[in-house]
């Protein structure tokens, strides 16, 4: 498989993600239409409104930052995994 390839509603729903990770730049504008999304709203990401974001270059650059954005995004999602 090769590049980022579309999910459809019934996809997603059976893909049941718990957290779904979105870039900064874009997150406003993704977090937006997913929540208006009839599917994902079947998934625990949806009920749970359970969405992380972070800078797309921390994730994708592989640098010297790369620890440290693994470990911040972990405390992340752990914090969006477990709601208080």
């Amino acid at each position: 498989m090769q590049g980022y390839k579309i999910v459809d509603q019934e996809n997603l729903v059976a893909l049941r993600p718990d957290i779904i990770l979105l870039m900064d730049q874009t997150a406003a504008a993704i977090r937006s239409a997913l929540q208006a999304d009839p599917g994902f709203k079947l998934t625990p990401a949806g009920r749970n409104h359970a969405f992380v974001s972070m800078e797309g270059e921390r994730l994708l650059g592989f640098g010297p930052r790369t620890p440290q954005a693994a470990l911040d995004l972990a405390r992340m999602m752990a914090a969006v995994g477990h709601p208080a």
